[in-house]
């Protein structure tokens, strides 16, 4: 898998206990890294990480990316390879609840590790997630990987920050060091292990748990609903090409088959998924923000640049996704992600994909 690039690589994830974490090291893991070092600064007993026992199989530091001695401490003594750097602050209400957490986490943090990676002599590679938020308001139409970022709320100022700065630590200082650097830009993730409040999977699943309506604020929202293993491919894809000419130091969109989901769609789907004749309901947020009213992504340049695509369609993420959050508490849990990551590979490889050879 990813043209073997990963075997016996030692590597290093942020935000390694949160959702896209968590997947990330699972795959990291099948495709034969020799050593994941994952760091975070929650230790959540509730998590797909902690609970499918990865904590035990990788090696956990509870940290801050902020923390710039520990993080050039994890590089030079671990002799990290690889870095993957996922660790902000994900939600946009909380952003705009709590502006200067957010811009120091998302923005300072992303610089120290940025520039903890220039100081370590081992690391190769870095991809570093952002976010199609960094693109800012575009008045619905596809994303483009050229188009300027130009965020406006606190959430995609600092998505947009963190790009540029990004872009500029690599220009400046990894291509004179012969470190490839790389930008991923990616819409709402979804899928199974994701318990952030907030996020409509999420909030339509504990209402499902409850046996009541979920709860939708802004059902004629658009967005790009995208699968995290979806995810989680193209990052991995992205990393092993990085060597090449065309592919280091540029940023990447990935995102679904299908664009302009609304959040009614979406919501009516998992209602169904679930069953026991659950209906949502529209509730105004009692403390409106500021969001983009569609946003949608072109993944063009991954497709022909890294001969990467979408695996599932939306309906299969959705299947998948119930899957897990109706197994997780009776199931073996480490099972129910293998088994899921395994059919998804597969469709991968009967699909011809590059990375899943």
């Amino acid at each position: 898998m990813y043209n073997g690039y990963y075997e016996g690589k030692t590597v290093l994830v942020t935000g390694v206990a949160g959702f896209k974490g968590t997947w990330l090291t699972i795959s990291l893991l099948k495709a034969g890294a020799k050593a994941v070092i994952g760091l975070d600064k929650d230790r959540r007993s509730k998590s797909n990480f902690i609970m499918s026992g990865l904590d035990q199989v990788t090696t956990f530091v509870q940290g801050d990316t902020r923390d710039s001695a520990l993080m050039l401490k994890l590089l030079t003594d671990y002799q990290v390879e690889v870095v993957f750097h996922l660790a902000a602050q994900p939600i946009v209400k909380i952003a705009y609840q709590n502006p200067l957490e957010t811009i120091e986490s998302n923005i300072m943090g992303t610089a120290v590790v940025l520039e903890a990676i220039r100081h370590a002599p081992s690391v190769e590679r870095c991809v570093v997630a952002t976010s199609d938020k960094a693109y800012g308001d575009k008045g619905g139409a596809l994303y483009v990987e050229e188009d300027r970022l130009h965020g406006e709320d606190i959430y995609s100022v600092s998505k947009s920050a963190a790009d540029l700065i990004t872009q500029a630590w690599i220009t400046n200082y990894y291509k004179g060091a012969g470190i490839h650097g790389g930008i991923v830009r990616c819409g709402n993730i979804i899928g199974g292990g994701d318990w952030s409040a907030g996020r409509i999977v999420v909030d339509c699943v504990a209402a499902f748990y409850d046996g009541r309506s979920p709860d939708i604020h802004n059902p004629h929202m658009v967005r790009d609903y995208f699968y995290v293993l979806d995810a989680v491919s193209g990052y991995l894809t992205l990393g092993a090409a990085l060597d090449q000419d065309r592919i280091s130091g540029g940023a990447f969109n990935f995102g679904p088959r299908e664009h302009d989901i609304g959040n009614d769609d979406l919501a009516t789907r998992l209602c169904t998924l679930w069953g026991q004749n659950i209906t949502w309901q529209h509730t105004p947020p009692v403390e409106p923000f500021p969001e983009i009213p569609k946003q949608t992504l072109s993944w063009e340049k991954a497709e022909s640049v890294l001969n990467w695509s979408p695996v599932y369609t939306l309906d299969e993420t959705l299947q998948d996704t119930m899957e897990w959050y109706r197994g997780w508490r009776e199931e073996d849990l480490d099972e129910l992600n293998m088994r899921l990551l395994d059919r998804y590979d597969d469709r991968a490889a009967e699909l011809g994909l590059d990375w899943a050879r």
